[in-house]
């Protein structure tokens, strides 16, 4: 049998890391190799001059050859169809086809984690206030990434060395590239901690211009909520702000200690948009436990978590118990029958004859009940910006509604 990465690594070849064209392109396709197939066979429209250039250079023996390369250097190859592959990624928008990583992404499926970030210059506020906050974190049980720039990013790395817990880097560069400056150490630590060092970019290949804000995508894609430390308010840090929010992730913020501080003025601007204030680790965990995140429980074979006395007593008392007997035995609502009923409760009705085809393909993924912007991403096969534009002139005609935490339904 074909091993699956060699096609989806000839795709990353022909396209590029990170290109959502190779999911725009192959929405037709029942699979990654009729896709290839298709494009080798010059039977896919559309194509750019380059990329049918890289169509027609890009054969199989290449990839199998970087497979075996990266081998050599220690590199593993995750494509999106791999058994390790992390789940949470295939969630988001544009997911990356391929993942290059030091050490073993298999364990990113059964753990809570944390993305940190912040300046690459921070207050010395911020330093001690990070140290704190990623100690107490890792004391709970949370699995900290980063997107492993100098200044905060490191110092969540940094933290869970000296902890002895594994930790997460996600890359905007190719893991071979040592950036920042002399961090290639930092990346070795972290896989020989057992953590995970991650990079959709092919080793040896050349750093764009968008690397940076692709990465946080994937960043924050593997994490289950966002820790801000210090940012302002021309941050390229505030891009992980966004994702989070169409992938409806809780952000957490630092208050700044100074609000007249240009340096912290990012924090400012997520705390009126409602974004979580930060006061120690418990502000995190609580949150996790109220929405649910099921892989959150893995913090208790692991007897790391424990809650303040006070809290504890809190949430162990009486009181909070009755609560939760009383919601479990709530009568669930029931749907009348068409009996019952007259006339039959419909779907909100939309005249698609008056949408274009992508205003229609985006109210057809939304037939189903409220969704995040994300997964109406997934299912149209649209990008997340055009399905953001088209949701705001939707809205505007009054089509579709939107709801807290970024999501959206058909208007009745």
């Amino acid at each position: 049998m074909k091993d699956k990465r060699i096609v989806w690594l000839m795709l990353v070849m022909i396209f590029g890391a990170g290109n959502p064209r190779i999911w725009e392109l192959s929405a037709n396709y029942d699979s990654a190799e009729e896709f290839c197939k298709a494009l080798k066979d010059h039977e896919v429209s559309g194509l750019k001059d380059k990329e049918k250039a890289n169509v027609d250079k890009i054969t199989e023996d290449d990839a199998q050859k970087l497979i075996d390369e990266c081998s050599e250097k220690g590199i593993n190859v995750y494509c999106y169809e791999s058994e390790g592959y992390p789940q949470r990624l295939k969630a988001i928008a544009d997911p990356p086809a391929v993942l290059f990583s030091y050490g073993n992404l298999d364990f990113l499926n059964h753990i809570s984690i944390i993305a940190v970030v912040g300046t690459r210059q921070p207050s010395e506020y911020s330093v001690s206030t990070a140290r704190y906050l990623c100690e107490e974190l890792i004391k709970r049980g949370i699995t900290l990434s980063s997107g492993f720039a100098n200044g905060i990013d490191q110092i969540a790395n940094l933290t869970s060395i000296d902890n002895g817990k594994p930790t997460v880097a996600v890359c905007g560069t190719s893991l071979d590239y040592d950036y920042p400056k002399g961090s290639l150490e930092i990346k070795k630590q972290i896989a020989e901690n057992g953590g995970v060092v991650i990079s959709e970019h092919i080793p040896a290949s050349k750093t764009f211009s968008d690397a940076f804000k692709l990465r946080n995508r994937i960043l924050v894609g593997i994490s289950q909520g966002v820790v801000f430390i210090e940012a302002g308010a021309a941050s390229h840090g505030l891009d992980n702000y966004t994702h989070a929010t169409y992938q409806g992730k809780p952000v957490f913020v630092v208050p700044p200690r100074d609000i007249t501080d240009p340096r912290y003025f990012g924090q400012r601007y997520l705390l009126r948009n409602e974004c979580v204030p930060l006061f120690d680790a418990d502000d995190v965990v609580g949150r996790l436990a109220l929405e649910g995140f099921d892989s959150f429980a893995f913090t208790k074979s692991f007897g790391d978590f424990s809650l303040p006395v006070d809290d504890s007593e809190f949430y162990n008392s009486e009181e909070i118990r009755q609560r939760k007997a009383a919601v479990s035995a709530k009568p669930k609502e029931t749907k009348p029958t068409l009996e019952q009923t007259q006339p039959v409760s419909k779907k909100p009705e939309v005249d698609y004859s008056q949408l274009t085809e992508t205003e229609s393909a985006v109210c057809k993924a939304l037939e189903d009940g409220k969704a995040l912007a994300d997964a109406i991403s997934i299912k149209t096969g649209l990008d997340i910006s055009t399905v953001l534009s088209t949701l705001t002139m939707l809205e505007l005609e009054g089509i579709v509604n939107s709801l807290p935490g970024n999501q959206f339904e058909l208007a009745d």
